[in-house]
């Protein structure tokens, strides 16, 4: 993984723990697929 994705990946990470889903949204492409383990797709 590059650095920069590895960068992205704890943004985005951080932002989902601590409840700001503008910050996470703001992170992705218009395509991502996102899935959280437990939940459905």
């Amino acid at each position: 993984m590059s650095e920069n994705n590895k960068a992205i990946l704890e943004a985005v990470n951080g932002a989902i723990a601590q409840g700001n889903y503008e910050e996470f949204l703001s992170l992705c492409a218009d395509d991502t697929e996102w899935t959280f383990v437990g939940d459905k797709p």
